[in-house]
Formats: C-alpha cells, sequence, structure tokens
C-alpha cells in the first residue's frame, strides 16, 4: 500500500491539493479570447482534453518502467528490458558486436552481417534496414565488378528490391537496376567514383562507425529520466482522485490499491436494522456469497436464519442441529452454509431451499468453528473441543486429515488466500500454523495472555489477526515473526465467543465486545501512548435510537429486551491438561504497538456482542440480546 501526505501531490505540473475541492467544469477556453482566458479563473482539465504525444509515449513508458525494474533491485529483468525494449547494451557486449560487424564487412560476410545487428538491443528496426541496404548494396556491387551478373540479379530481386523505400539517394536502385546490364560498375554514372572493393569496405566500415556513435549518444540522451518518476506520476494521480471526492484531513493518506480508483473509507454511520427471530444468543452471522445480498445467523437456540440484508425478510429457518450454533461459513459461490455445533456434528444447507444437505459426524464434541478451503469447493476444516482439528470431504461426508497439537480445546480456525495454510486458535492461549496437505506444525505463534477466540490471515497471508480473551486483538507480520499492533478498547475476557476479523480490504478491524458494542480500530492506527488509559465507553456514546427501539417480530409480536430468555455463554468444562511449555521465539517478544479505536457503535441491548461480519458496505453484528444487527454507511 502506498502512501502520499495529503497536503501536497509531490512534483507536478497539475498543480492539485488534495484538500482542494475541484472548480465545476466551464466551457471549452477555445471559445474565450486571449484576453478573456488570462483574466478567467482557473479550472481543472477534463480527462477527454488531456492529450499524450504518440509518437514519444511508448518509449517513455518503455523508460519508466526500465528505471523502476532497476530501482527494484532485479537486476536480471531489467537487463533483458534494457536490450530488448530500451535498446540499450552493456558496453563490453555492445562492443564485441560492433567489432563483429566491422571483421565480417571487411571479410564480405554479408550473411552474417544480417543476423548480427538483427540481434535486439544494438540498432532500432528502421536503422537496421537502412544499414542492410547499404550492405547488400556494397554486395551487389562486388558481383558487378566480378562479372557475377546472375548472383548480381538474385541479390537486387531478392534483397535489394524489399528495401528499396530505404535507399540512401533518390534513384539509386534504379542505378543498381542499370548495372545488371552493365560490364562494369563505372558504366553507370552515380558509381564513376566507386574505388573498388578494398577501399568502399573500408568506407561502410566508416558509416557504421559513425552510426553507431550517434545512435549510442541517442540512447544516453534518452535514458535520463528523474529519479522515481512512475512513482511522482502515480502519486499525483492519486492526489487528483483524492481531490475529486472532496477529502480534507491532515498527515499521511494511504491508497489501498492502483488497480482501482480511490473510494474513501465510508464507516457502518447507523444501525439500519435489528433482525429478531432468535430466542437465544446469536453466536455467529455470516454474509453469502460475493456481494451479501443475504446474511445468515446461527444461536444458541439451536437454529440458524437465512435473510435479506436488503428488506429484512427471513428466508429459511434451518432446523437440524440439537446444542448451540457456535459457527457458520457460507462458500465462496454463496450456495451451501456450512454450521458447526455444541452437539459435536457439522451440517451442510443448500442455502436456496434450507434444506440440509449432509451432515458430518464427529466424535471431538462441540464443533467451534469451521471455514471453507479456498480453491476447494469440497473441502472443510474444523475446530472442536477435543484440542484437534479436522479437514472433511463435504461430498463423501469422510474425515480427511486431523491436525493435533494443541493442548486444550481449539476455539478457531482460518485458511490463508492459497488454501496451503491453516491458522489455528486454542484455550491454550497458542496459536499454531500447520501445512493443509501435509498435516505438520510450521509454527508455534506464544506471547498472548488469554485464549485465542478468532484467527484470520489478510488476502495476501503476509499478517495473521487474532482476537485473545485478553482485552485485545493482536496482528502479527508472518514474514517478519513479531506481533506489529494491538487492539484495546474493548472487553474480552469471560463470554464466549468474541471475534473479530478484517474489513475494507484488510485496511480495518472489526470486533465485538461484551460492553454491547462494535469496535472499529486502523490496521495501522496510530498508537496511544504508555500513559494513556482507555475510558468508559458508555459514557461517552451517544444514545441511539435504534438500539432502544422496539422491533417486531416477524409474527408481529413486540419483542422486550427485559422479557426476553435468552441463556448465557458459557464454555464445556476445561481440560485438566496444563499448556506445554514453548521456547521463547521472535512472535513472543513485547515489540507490538497499540492501537485505539478509530470508532465505537452501539446498537445492541445490554449484553455482548460475539461477532461481527463486514462486506461491500454492509456489516451485520451477532449479539448477546438475540438480535441480528444491520449497518450501512
Amino acid at each position: 500500500m502506498s502512501s502520499i501526505p495529503t497536503n501536497q501531490a509531490g512534483p507536478s505540473t497539475l498543480n492539485v491539493n488534495v484538500g482542494e475541492t475541484l472548480h465545476p467544469h466551464s466551457k471549452s477556453d477555445t471559445a474565450l479570447t486571449a484576453r478573456q482566458r488570462e483574466k478567467a479563473p482557473l479550472r481543472d482539465a477534463d480527462l477527454d482534453e488531456i492529450t499524450f504525444d504518440d509518437s514519444a509515449l511508448d518509449s517513455e513508458i518503455d523508460l519508466l518502467i526500465g528505471q523502476y525494474l532497476e530501482s527494484r533491485g532485479i537486476s536480471s529483468v531489467s537487463e533483458i528490458w534494457n536490450e530488448r525494449i530500451l535498446g540499450i547494451n552493456r558496453s563490453e557486449e555492445r562492443k564485441e558486436w560492433i567489432e563483429d560487424v566491422e571483421r565480417c564487412i571487411l571479410d564480405g560476410d554479408y550473411s552474417s552481417i544480417e543476423n548480427l545487428i538483427s540481434k535486439p538491443g544494438l540498432l532500432k528496426s528502421q536503422t537496421q534496414r537502412s544499414f542492410l541496404y547499404l550492405c547488400w548494396r556494397q554486395q551487389f556491387l562486388e558481383h558487378v565488378e566480378n562479372r557475377e551478373s546472375q548472383k548480381a540479379f538474385n541479390l537486387l530481386s531478392k534483397r535489394l528490391k524489399p528495401l528499396e523505400h530505404y535507399q540512401p539517394v533518390p534513384y539509386d536502385f534504379y542505378s543498381l537496376s542499370y548495372l545488371t546490364s552493365a560490364s562494369t560498375v563505372h558504366d553507370a554514372p552515380t558509381f564513376r567514383d566507386w574505388a573498388g572493393v578494398g577501399p568502399e569496405r573500408e568506407r561502410l566500415v566508416g558509416v557504421w562507425r559513425e552510426l553507431m556513435g550517434s545512435e549510442r549518444a541517442e540512447a544516453l540522451e534518452k535514458r535520463y529520466v528523474p529519479p522515481d518518476r512512475l512513482k511522482t506520476l502515480l502519486r499525483q494521480a492519486a492526489a487528483w482522485q483524492i481531490s475529486q471526492v472532496g477529502h480534507t484531513g491532515d498527515g499521511s493518506l494511504k491508497i489501498p490499491s492502483l488497480l482501482t480508483d480511490y473510494r474513501p473509507l465510508q464507516l457502518p454511520e447507523r444501525l439500519y436494522h435489528l433482525i429478531t427471530g432468535h430466542t437465544a444468543n446469536v453466536k455467529c452471522v455470516d454474509l453469502i456469497g460475493p456481494k451479501g445480498a443475504l446474511g445468515m445467523s446461527g444461536a444458541s437456540d439451536s437454529t440458524l436464519r437465512v435473510f435479506s440484508t436488503e428488506d429484512y425478510s427471513t428466508r429459511h429457518i434451518l432446523h437440524g442441529h440439537s446444542s448451540r450454533i457456535w459457527s457458520a461459513a457460507s462458500s465462496s459461490s454463496g450456495s451451501t452454509i456450512a454450521s458447526g455445533s455444541g452437539d459435536g456434528t457439522i451440517r451442510l444447507w443448500n442455502v436456496y431451499t434450507g434444506e440440509c444437505a449432509s451432515v458430518l459426524y464427529g466424535d471431538g464434541g462441540d464443533v467451534y468453528d469451521l471455514k471453507w478451503r479456498p480453491g476447494k469447493k469440497n473441502q472443510i476444516v474444523s475446530a472442536s473441543y477435543d484440542r484437534i482439528l479436522r479437514s472433511w470431504d463435504v461430498e463423501t461426508s469422510k474425515q480427511l486429515r486431523t491436525f493435533s497439537g494443541h493442548s486444550q480445546s481449539t476455539l478457531a480456525v482460518a485458511f490463508d488466500y492459497t488454501g496451503n495454510m491453516i491458522a489455528s486458535g486454542s484455550k491454550d492461549k497458542h496459536i499454531r500454523l500447520w501445512d493443509a496437505v501435509g498435516g505438520t506444525c510450521i509454527k508455534n505463534i506464544t506471547g498472548c495472555l488469554g485464549e485465542i477466540t478468532s484467527v484470520e490471515f489478510d488476502q495476501e497471508g503476509r499478517y495473521l489477526l487474532a482476537g485473545c480473551k485478553d482485552n485485545s486483538n493482536r496482528l502479527w507480520d508472518l514474514r517478519m515473526q513479531k506481533n506489529i499492533y494491538r487492539y484495546t478498547g474493548h472487553q474480552n475476557t469471560s463470554k464466549n465467543l468474541i471475534r473479530c476479523s478484517f474489513a475494507h480490504d484488510a485496511s480495518l478491524v472489526i470486533g465485538g465486545s461484551e460492553d454491547g458494542c462494535i469496535y472499529l480500530w486502523e490496521t495501522e492506527g496510530a498508537s496511544t501512548t504508555s500513559s494513556m488509559t482507555i475510558p468508559d465507553v458508555k459514557s461517552l456514546l451517544p444514545s441511539n435510537e435504534v438500539a432502544n427501539a422496539t422491533p417486531n417480530k416477524p409474527n408481529g409480536d413486540t419483542y422486550s429486551s427485559s422479557t426476553s430468555s435468552w441463556t448465557p455463554a458459557y464454555y464445556p468444562p476445561r481440560d485438566k491438561a496444563g499448556a506445554t511449555s514453548v521456547g521463547t521465539n521472535s512472535f513472543d517478544k513485547p515489540t507490538s504497538e497499540t492501537i485505539r479505536p478509530l470508532k465505537v457503535s452501539e446498537g445492541h441491548a445490554d449484553g455482548a456482542v460475539f461477532d461481527v461480519v463486514w462486506k461491500n458496505g454492509t456489516m451485520l453484528s451477532a449479539g448477546e440480546d438475540g438480535l441480528v444487527g444491520v449497518w450501512s454507511k
């Protein structure tokens, strides 16, 4: 992710400031007189009005790419680019090529000359053809001088005729054609000063040296590009895009991607709706499919509900589990839901019909978490009470592999984007990284002071986010092997299971809390000082009218948080085995920065918010009050 200062756009001829709002486009300047244009206020050029010099555009883009490759230190790729695209060779190799061509000219080996000068990076294509014409011309005159008329005619028709447009002077090809019926070269008026084979070869060598000297000088002149020119242009373009949306602010602004236009971060500002129906606390929520038009929720009343995030209507109520539902996840296509329950089973549901497609029976007790494997539509991995991770084939309902190593119950599991690495979190306060194919433990991460309630990789597999039962969410850099950020302010010490996740292309971290609020942090936000304390969130938040409203149940009854019956969250009994001792590694070092919340949103009644998910600007929250919150911008 690149960042640009919000008060400047770097060296630029566009003269745009990030914090300024653009003037409306006025009439074209062509409709104004010179005096009117001089007095007219400055305006921003429209994209359609900007044109480039097409003759130089491609070569300048090539130069920018070449400079960027050199700045990255990729010497092998940079050399290939310079030779084949920019026409620039290393001096020693270039010198050898020049000498080889000179040797071939003096020896009369003209067929080898064609192969030499056609090598990439030596001459431009037009210059190659012009010099090649001179070489074939010299060979033709030598054939005429040696009275080899048939060879001369063949050379004229097969070699010189296609290059007629590259003749050095007008009517040169016409004069050569005249010599096919002449006895000597001097019979043509144009070649009366021809000095013979040896001197003419020397003269052609001189032309070659002069040509290479001018080409090298031109190449050296074009090689100069202002330092970091490509990045400067990208910053200018980003600054213009940011100014279009009227951004105002201080400090640096991070651009998440160059592949799409800049979109300002819009946090969910209000709770649009509280979805009722569950008769116990809601443990998990998810947005179904790529767009998230449907949502789902699983609760301690042993049911799942599928609902619309647009009109909030209930599509399906999924019955089948005999105990609370700890986790649920939808497949990448959005056609199937997998749910894990306290009854020890995993059920697969058809999103469109609401029917249970299959049941996976394990012997590990409560299934606390499960995830679909990226790139494999038929595989999921689950985390269970018996401390074991299990990989499943959902088509055959068979268990593929187990992952053992944790000393207490596994509470969270996640795949990286490749589907080849698994992260798991446990009550033993450890995070383990696993080879999804081989089943071996790659890394054991310690350092958390509480149980691990959730884990998630970012979209590049570089960072790992974990929810910890020590009032913190933590971010690990897996390449640097250290905990770099610690997100605080929320409460997560006693209830099960308070989860957190990435949002908005991993630029945000969102999570629930035992105080009933939803917390949002910038992934790389401002850190707090060591003496700073987090204030009481409830005392700072304004009253939320939506939270105090009495939403209606689907059957028309009025919901009341004071009279509803919901079951408190609790764990099964703790394992008696203690945590295994693990040696100190780089993940354990206390080098993380503490990040304060960017935003705290209140919407649920008394009780915890267990789970929060975000997709395409829509956010769902799972409350201990038995409600599902739908949030939007």
